[in-house]
C-alpha cells in the first residue's frame, strides 16, 4: 500500500471516528431533549407524574422513537393505580410528515388504563370555559395498541373494580384538541362473548378523565350464556352509545334463539330492546327500559345491575310485568317437559339475582322471585289433569252424568315466592264452573314434587255430586262439608309430582 492510500485511509478513519463520537453525543443530546420534551408533554396533558425508561432514538432512514415501561400517575396519587402503564411505546414518522405537524404512527403494547372515581363533591361532566383549548401541536395519524386492560375504580374502596380486555384497538387522527375516531375489539367475561366497537373517543379531559367523552356503535356477538352456571344460548346485540366514560348512554337490541334455563331445558326465543345508563367508574348498570319478547309473549323489565362492597360480580334487582302473555311461554322456560297450562298470563314480580360465590352457585340455586300472577281461560295439557278438572265440574254443578260438561276453561290467580329453586304458592284460587279451589303450598322446579293444602269448593252438595246407592250415604256427611251460603267445602291435598300428581282427601289438614 502506498504511503498516499495510508494517508487516505487514516483520515477516513479520523473522520469516521469523529462522525461516531458527534453522532452519538448528538443522540444522546437528542434522547435526553426528546424525553424532557415527552415527560413535559404528557405531565401537561395527562395530569400527572410521568416515567419513561429505556428511551431510545433512530433518525436515519426515518425517525424511529422506543421506549419502555411508561407510567402515568394523575396528580402524583400513589394511593391508586397508576393512570396509564404502558410496557412498549413505538413512534414512528418521516421528516416529511413532521413538517406537516403530522406522526405516522404509534404502536403500544401492554396497555393499562386505570380510570380514576370523580372526587368526592365534584360536579359531573363540567364543561369547559368558553374559549378555554388544549394546545398540542402534532397529531399522530395512527395509534394502535395490542392487549390492552381498561379498568374502572369505584368511588367507593368496598367496591370491586371493573376490567375490560381490549385485545385490538385503533385510532385514527388522535389529538388533544379534538376527537379521533376509533375501532376496537374486546371480550366481555360474564357472559362471554366479543365485542366490536367503533365511533369517536375525545378530546381527552386530563382534569377528571372520567369526564371524555366517547360515542360509537357497538356488535356484542356469540355471546355464550352456558359461562353462566345454569343458563345455556347464544345471544347476538347491537346498538349504540354516547356520554363520557364515567356515564355512557346505551340503546340496542338482543337476539336469542335458544335461551333456556338448565332446570327446565326448553329453548325459547328471547328478544329485547333496551335503554340503560352505566356508570363507568364501577360498571353499575341501570336498565331504563327493557322490552321483552319471550315466545310470542311481551314483558317490560326495569331495574339495575350493580356491585356489592366487597363482593366480586353484580347483583341484578329487576322489576317485570307481562300482560296479555301466553302461560305457555312463561311456564316452558322453567318447567321441565313444557308447559302444564295454556291460557292468558299476566304477570308482576321482583327478580334478585346476587353474585355467583366463588363455589359458583347456579342460577336457580341463587335466584329469588317474589310476584302475583293470574291465568285466565286456562286448559291444562295434560289430558288426564283437565279429564279430572271435567269431572270437578260435573259434579259442583251436581250433574255427575253430564258428559256435555267437558274441556272446562279455568281461572287461576296467586302469589308465589321462588327461593332456591323451590316455588311456594299462597293464596292460589282455581275456578272452573261449579267449583273452585284454595291452596298453598310448594313446587320444586328441578323435581316436579308437589305439596299442596286448601280447600275444595263445591256449588252443589256432597251428595249431588254422585249417583246411587254413594249419593244415598254421602247425605249422611252433608252437614260435615256444609259451606257457607251452600254447596260443600272439603279439605284436600295435592301431593306426588307434575307427570303423576295424587288427589286426596286431607284427613289432617294444616292450620
Amino acid at each position: 500500500m502506498t504511503q498516499s492510500a495510508r494517508k487516505i485511509l487514516l483520515i477516513a478513519g479520523v473522520v469516521f471516528v469523529t462522525l461516531t463520537v458527534v453522532s452519538s453525543v448528538t443522540l444522546y443530546a437528542l434522547r435526553g431533549r426528546l424525553k424532557n420534551a415527552l415527560t413535559s408533554t404528557l405531565r401537561e396533558k395527562f395530569h400527572s407524574d410521568v416515567q419513561i425508561d429505556n428511551l431510545q432514538v433512530v433518525v436515519f432512514p426515518h425517525i424511529l422513537i422506543t421506549a419502555e415501561d411508561i407510567v402515568l400517575r394523575i396528580n402524583g396519587r400513589t394511593d391508586v393505580p397508576p393512570l396509564i402503564a404502558i410496557q412498549k411505546f413505538t413512534l414512528s414518522a418521516s421528516l416529511l410528515n413532521l413538517l406537516r405537524r403530522h406522526i405516522s404512527g404509534v404502536h403500544i403494547e401492554g396497555l393499562q388504563i386505570h380510570i380514576p372515581p370523580r372526587p368526592p363533591g365534584s360536579p359531573p361532566n363540567p364543561q369547559k370555559k368558553p374559549g378555554q383549548k388544549i394546545n398540542f401541536p402534532l397529531v399522530i395519524d395512527q395509534i394502535v395498541s395490542d392487549n390492552a386492560v381498561l379498568e374502572t375504580l369505584p368511588g367507593d374502596p368496598k367496591h370491586v373494580a371493573r376490567d375490560f380486555n381490549i385485545y385490538h384497538l385503533v385510532l385514527d387522527s388522535f389529538s388533544f384538541e379534538g376527537p379521533a375516531t376509533f375501532h376496537g375489539t374486546l371480550t366481555n367475561p360474564l357472559p362471554l362473548g366479543r365485542i366490536d366497537t367503533q365511533g369517536q373517543f375525545g378530546p381527552w379531559n386530563g382534569e377528571q378523565p372520567g369526564d371524555t367523552f366517547v360515542s360509537g356503535t357497538f356488535r356484542y356477538s356469540n355471546v355464550d350464556f352456558s359461562s353462566i352456571k345454569g343458563l345455556s344460548g347464544t345471544m347476538t346485540s347491537f346498538g349504540k352509545y354516547d356520554g363520557t366514560l364515567d356515564q355512557i348512554n346505551v340503546e340496542g337490541d338482543t337476539a336469542m334463539p335458544n335461551f333456556a334455563l338448565a332446570v327446565a331445558g326448553n329453548p325459547m326465543s328471547l328478544t329485547t330492546h333496551f335503554i340503560a345508563v352505566v356508570d363507568g367508574t364501577n360498571g353499575d348498570t341501570f336498565l331504563k327500559s327493557v322490552q321483552a319478547r319471550l315466545g310470542d309473549s311481551p314483558l317490560s323489565v326495569s331495574g339495575e345491575i350493580v356491585g356489592i362492597p366487597g363482593v366480586q360480580g353484580k347483583q341484578i334487582m329487576l322489576d317485570a310485568t307481562s300482560q296479555n302473555a301466553r302461560a305457555q311461554d312463561m311456564l316452558r322456560l322453567a318447567v321441565k317437559g313444557g308447559s302444564p297450562i295454556d291460557g292468558t298470563f299476566n304477570l308482576h314480580a321482583t327478580i334478585d339475582l346476587p353474585p355467583a360465590p366463588p363455589n359458583t352457585t347456579d342460577v336457580l340455586e341463587r335466584l329469588s322471585l317474589h310476584g302475583q300472577f293470574d291465568i285466565g281461560k286456562a286448559r291444562f295439557t295434560n289430558s288426564g289433569v283437565q279429564s279430572k278438572l271435567d269431572s270437578l265440574s260435573r259434579a259442583g254443578q251436581g250433574e255427575p252424568k253430564n258428559e256435555d260438561i267437558q274441556d272446562v276453561i279455568s281461572n287461576l290467580r296467586g302469589r308465589f315466592a321462588v327461593e332456591h329453586g323451590v316455588v311456594n304458592l299462597a293464596n292460589i284460587a282455581f275456578e272452573v264452573p261449579g267449583a273452585g279451589v284454595q291452596l298453598d303450598g310448594s313446587y320444586n322446579m328441578r323435581d316436579g314434587a308437589m305439596d299442596f293444602h286448601g280447600h275444595l269448593n263445591l256449588d252443589a252438595k256432597l251428595s249431588q255430586t254422585t249417583t246411587g246407592v254413594k249419593s244415598f250415604l254421602l247425605r249422611l256427611a252433608n252437614p260435615f262439608f256444609k259451606k257457607n251460603g251452600g254447596g260443600s267445602s272439603i279439605p284436600i291435598k295435592i301431593t306426588g309430582t307434575r307427570d303423576h300428581p295424587s288427589f286426596g282427601l286431607d284427613l289432617h289438614p294444616q292450620k
